[in-house]
């Protein structure tokens, strides 16, 4: 069962429910760590095993995390470890009070990270679970295997400290999605931080707002028919053992031509959030971090309806380098992990670049399509000058927009930004009148942007 499709369309159950439910769990985590506490012990308990423990039936309320329990068919014993993941972030002290029962000397060992308090582990858990019984240990471990529930649908993910670090040591870290969903009853949507280098974008234009040459128009249409017709071929026409879930495409152009405002309309058409990647924040100057982050954009975009935009693309994806130290073997090996994660991820990459011919030949041979933004030609231009205007102005006599658009070769965003100049030019006069001498200004302006004089 995919734990996030069965919790689409439940979002608007009463987060009090949620409370009311998550509270009988952690009852019934901290029965369970007394128990393990006095078991572990050889003190006098009521049970004699943990799975003696009444599990907490969440009945008289509905809640989306009890929807969720019901769906997916969990077992108590994942059961325990999703609350165990969970139980930092909802009530931390839960923890604390675990670390205090248990010997100094074998928590520090075992459980202990250099954050405050106590960040549970797949140690944590099987110890909660099993004791130090080797059988039950080696059977509940098997939770953690990546075709398991709680990790194959990227409910709890495994954080490790480094590549060379053991699974017993692997942080639990429950997915923010269904975190969100499990106690506020909305979907995540992330802040840009440098734990998630990525913004969302959106748009207030419409398709007949994006002047674009007719060919680069036909090819985009590819992609929206993708968009409605996808799951189709996949599932419907059961091509998905031949063709590679998701859709990759490639954007490249000058600045200002399209490729940023095509991607939020995409979104906008699929009623899919759109994440822009920042790169800047992305490639890191430390060995072996870019990898690390990129793991958390793909890990954080798993099963989610994103459109992913790596813009400047080339930054990241440029050309393999011949290995000459370590630092080009690992950015070797971090494009090389990029084109895994590219090519198994379920949903639609976009990459933009202003220069196509930096970009590794790999890379492109997994694109499904490859557009070009051109320049505007002039005909463009116009279409653009004319669109771009308030109705609320008036341009002065003077201004013949089918010259300037002639003789002035200015991308789209280019021409906007002369526009909201003059415009606010115009306001600043106390008018609504856009003055040709300022329209001159705003197209100086954007051509020493350039590097190009009038």
């Amino acid at each position: 069962m995919d734990g996030s499709t069965a919790l689409r369309g439940m979002v608007d159950q009463n987060y009090r429910h949620n409370a009311r439910h998550l509270t009988a769990e952690l009852q019934w985590f901290r029965l369970v760590v007394e128990t393990r506490y006095k078991l572990f012990h050889g003190q006098s308990c009521n049970f004699s095993d943990i799975a003696e423990i009444p599990i907490p039936s969440l009945n008289g309320h509905v809640s989306i995390y009890q929807q969720f329990l019901t769906k997916t068919e969990i077992s108590w014993q994942e059961r325990l470890v999703l609350i165990l993941a969970i139980a930092p972030h909802i009530q931390p002290y839960i923890l604390d009070d675990f670390l205090l029962t248990i010997d100094p000397k074998f928590v520090a060992e075992r459980f202990m990270n250099r954050q405050a308090g106590l960040i549970p582990t797949v140690e944590t858990a099987l110890f909660l679970l099993a004791g130090d019984d080797l059988e039950s240990r080696f059977l509940y471990e098997q939770i953690f295997d990546a075709d398991a529930l709680l990790i194959r649908e990227n409910i709890v993910s495994l954080d490790y400290e480094s590549h060379h670090s053991s699974r017993l040591n692997a942080r639990l870290v429950i997915n923010q999605d269904f975190l969100s969903l499990f106690t506020s009853g909305k979907n995540f949507k992330p802040d840009y931080s440098h734990l998630f280098p990525a913004k969302r974008i959106t748009t207030v234009h419409e398709w007949e707002d994006l002047i674009l040459e007719e060919q680069t128009a036909n090819q985009i249409a590819e992609i929206k028919a993708w968009i409605e017709h996808g799951d189709t071929i996949l599932y419907e026409w059961e091509l998905i053992r031949k063709f590679a879930p998701g859709y990759k495409c490639l954007f490249y152009g000058s600045p200002g031509t399209g490729k940023t405002m095509t991607a939020a309309l995409l979104g906008k058409l699929a009623g899919m959030d759109v994440y822009r990647i920042d790169l800047a924040m992305l490639v890191s100057k430390y060995i072996g971090e870019t990898e690390k982050n990129l793991r958390l954009i793909f890990d954080t975009a798993h099963n989610k309806e994103w459109i992913l935009f790596f813009d400047e693309a080339e930054a990241l994806f440029g050309k393999r380098t011949e290995v000459k130290d370590a630092h080009d073997r690992f950015a070797n090996q971090e494009i090389s992990y990029l084109l895994h994660r590219i090519e198994e991820h379920p949903g639609i990459v976009i990459l933009a670049t202003n220069q196509r011919n930096q970009l590794d030949d790999a890379f492109t041979r997994r694109f499904q399509t490859i557009i070009q933004f051109s320049m505007p030609s002039k005909y463009e231009r116009l279409k653009i000058w004319q669109n771009g205007f308030s109705k609320r102005c008036v341009l002065e006599r003077a201004i013949e927009l089918e010259q300037i658009a002639e003789k002035y070769e200015l991308a789209g965003g280019s021409i906007m930004n002369v526009i909201r100049y003059a415009s606010l030019m115009a306001l600043e006069a106390g008018s609504n009148v856009v003055m040709l001498k300022d329209l001159m200004t705003g197209i100086q302006r954007e051509y020493i942007k350039e590097g190009k004089y009038l």
